[in-house]
């Protein structure tokens, strides 16, 4: 009897153990989730500041060739 009381005891044990292992894995799988989450918002953010210096670059590019179009016409025109 008192063999498997101990036995019940052992199995509780390991039970408990496992319990606080599952725990602590849910625990890591939160904090990467929430990491993914941050580094996914930073990305959006870089994604839409690229987006910007690039129409922000192109606006000035096709003001250069505005500019120098416009050149050779008043010089063709004179």
């Amino acid at each position: 009897m008192e063999s498997l009381q101990e036995e019940i005891k052992a199995q509780l044990v390991e039970l408990e153990s496992f319990k606080m292992e599952y725990a602590n894995a849910q625990l890591e799988c939160n904090a990467t989730d929430e990491r993914a989450n941050i580094l996914a918002s930073e990305v959006i953010g870089l994604e839409e500041k690229a987006s910007e210096h690039l129409w922000l670059n192109l606006m000035v590019h096709q003001s250069h060739l505005i500019h120098s179009l416009s050149s050779l016409l008043l010089n063709k025109c004179s």
